[in-house]
């Protein structure tokens, strides 16, 4: 019995020093790169330069205007959805255009190495994320997208 609370211990003690060094992400982060991507669809781009908690030189107008460009489609933008996830150096935070149903949904996607600002931005596809995520240690949802439609079906209980 001592043997295994030790062995238990241990893997505490290993698990809790190893996330030590993940700085925690504030939620705030969430809400600021929903403004983003509402920003980016909006053509408020001077706004973004100085609303967004970024740790160096925010991006400028221009600079925000040609990543908007670079999008499909940014008429009507969810921000429901976004997910947030380890990298091993720096947390990466995505919020996707539309509903993420499929691998190609366009993202924002930030850098945070600090959990509270934001690094950089950039553009990157669902697939991407999903990749990624599935190669974290760390993964938090802000609202978690599950797919598909809900079905209801009757219990008429057992018959006799």
């Amino acid at each position: 019995m001592k043997k295994t609370m030790c062995a238990i211990l241990a893997l505490v003690l290993v698990g809790t020093s190893a996330l030590a060094g993940v700085p925690k992400l504030a939620p705030e982060l969430f809400d600021s790169a929903k403004l983003a991507l509402v920003g980016l669809a909006s053509g408020e781009y001077e706004a973004l330069s100085q609303r967004l908690p970024f740790s160096g030189s925010a991006p400028d107008a221009a600079q925000w205007q040609r990543l908007a460009e670079g999008y499909t489609d940014l008429t009507d933008v969810q921000t429901d959805y976004a997910v947030a996830f380890w990298t091993d150096k720096l947390w990466v935070l995505a919020v996707p255009v539309q509903p993420p149903s499929d691998g190609a949904v366009e993202v924002l996607a930030f850098s945070s190495a600090d959990g509270v600002s934001f690094d950089a931005c950039r553009a990157a596809t669902w697939e991407q994320v999903e990749d990624a995520c599935a190669d974290s240690s760390r993964v938090i949802w802000d609202k978690e997208y599950v797919g598909g439609s809900a079905t209801v079906v009757a219990d008429l209980g057992a018959r006799n």
